[in-house]
């Protein structure tokens, strides 16, 4: 009986110490969590951010004003800790995750998760005061616009969506021959991921961080450098226009040179995707060399009216663009689909773009065999937006019956001469 007693005081008297000697929320924090803070491996902000969010902007060295900060922010939950939002956000994973960053995230998880489960039982902790929301050093505009899946999405919008251009020689399942008499530097690629290429064309320097507006992937593409591919699209045109301001978006954001939203640059507000239709205009000895031109094509339907009448669709579903050939003879282009916002089109790893894993659209699912009308329209200021161009009224047009095969060696060739002039147009637009 009196081993019993013996064992019953120990343990008391262990509870009672173990009581006193307990480590508080405090302790915890200055032990666990503000050295991931000092890390010189950073914060898991950075799997998703890639500006202006990290962990030391919300929590410093004072675990109570550190705790007062989240709770402002909404971002703890004192009912439910384990389900509190910054916890869900450190949770976070993406597909292109490297070891460094996995082992930071696990850190960060399990020292900031038990140190938030210790301060929701600390009274002191509850009673700090909720300071005013200053404590961001970017616009939250900026921030958002700085995420790694807002940055993949618009390299799909504007550079993902145009390199089938390029993928004949630059992509490794169809460049064999090229790597063969080039070297692997021709594939840089990645089939089916858009996340891999861009970071690809980073460390191959095709996209120049430094000097962005020099990057060979644009000057190359433009027939700047030495391309054995020729000129991809026209200078100042919208695609080129587009790729200008994503590379000098992309390195101003990975040189942290933004300062506020406000210096962001604004992109066209239409996306577009290209197909393998190829289109080329002959005869053109009227037209000065170099003269900026933009075909758009419009469906044509039969009007519901009942009466076999054509309607041509006012809202064109493709476009290309091109400059009549130095020598006055020619003028080519390959169409693009014209995409209405929030057209599901790709994906660039998360659920948050557009739930496609591979970074694909078949440009025939949207573009489907009929009639259709090619309205050409000579411009003189090709720094006008997309949808400025497009609203030009036209120089000539031609309707043809279908679509014609995807490819160089079958291009649709037509003379100017086989074009009418847009004033003897008698069919109806339709509404």
């Amino acid at each position: 009986m009196s081993e019993l007693r013996f064992v019953v005081a120990l343990a008391m008297v262990i509870g009672i110490s173990g009581g006193m000697f307990a480590e508080t929320p405090s302790e915890l924090y200055q032990r666990r969590v503000v050295p991931l803070l000092r890390s010189p491996e950073g914060s898991s902000c950075s799997a998703c951010h890639m500006q202006g969010m990290k962990l030391s902007d919300f929590m410093n060295v004072d675990p109570r004003a550190s705790f007062a900060s989240l709770r402002a922010r909404g971002w703890i939950n004192t009912e439910s800790p384990g389900e509190s939002k910054l916890l869900e956000f450190i949770a976070k994973t993406n597909a292109t995750s490297d070891p460094i960053h996995e082992r930071v995230r696990r850190a960060e998880l399990d020292a900031i998760g038990e140190w938030i489960r210790s301060a929701c039982q600390d009274p002191e902790s509850l009673n700090t005061q909720l300071p005013e929301l200053r404590d961001l050093t970017l616009d939250e505009a900026l921030i958002r616009h700085a995420r790694k899946d807002q940055v993949l999405g618009r390299f799909v919008d504007v550079i993902w969506s145009q390199l089938e251009r390029c993928a004949n020689c630059h992509s490794p399942d169809r460049n064999a021959k090229q790597v063969e008499k080039n070297g692997a530097s021709m594939s840089w690629i990645v089939p089916k991921s858009p996340g891999e290429t861009l970071q690809l064309l980073e460390n191959r320097k095709l996209i120049d961080l430094a000097e962005p507006g020099s990057s060979l992937i644009r000057a190359k593409a433009l027939g700047h450098e030495d391309h054995g591919g020729g000129v991809k699209f026209p200078e100042d045109g919208h695609t080129d226009r587009q790729w200008s301001k994503f590379i000098e978006d992309y390195a101003a954001i990975k040189n942290r040179r933004y300062a506020s939203s406000d210096q962001i640059p604004s992109m066209d507000s239409i996306a577009t995707w290209r197909t393998g239709l190829h289109l080329k205009i002959q005869g053109l000895s009227q037209v000065p060399s170099g003269q900026f031109g933009v075909v758009a094509m419009h469906r044509i339907h039969r009007s519901d009216e009942g009466r076999q009448m054509e309607m041509v669709d006012p809202k064109p579903v493709a476009f290309g663009e091109g400059r009549v050939s130095n020598d006055g003879t020619s003028w080519g282009t390959t169409l693009c689909l014209l995409l209405s916002d929030g057209e599901d089109r790709t994906d660039s790893g998360t659920d948050e773009v557009t739930g496609r894993e591979d970074g694909s659209l078949d440009w025939r699912d949207l573009l489907t065999d009929g009639k259709y009308q090619l309205r050409w329209v000579l411009v003189d200021d090709p720094s006008k937006s997309l949808e400025e161009i497009l609203k030009l009224a036209p120089d000539s047009f031609i309707d043809i019956d279908g679509l014609w095969a995807p490819g160089h060696a079958t291009a649709k060739s037509f003379r100017y001469t086989d074009f009418q002039r847009w004033k003897s147009q008698r069919r109806s637009t339709g509404p």
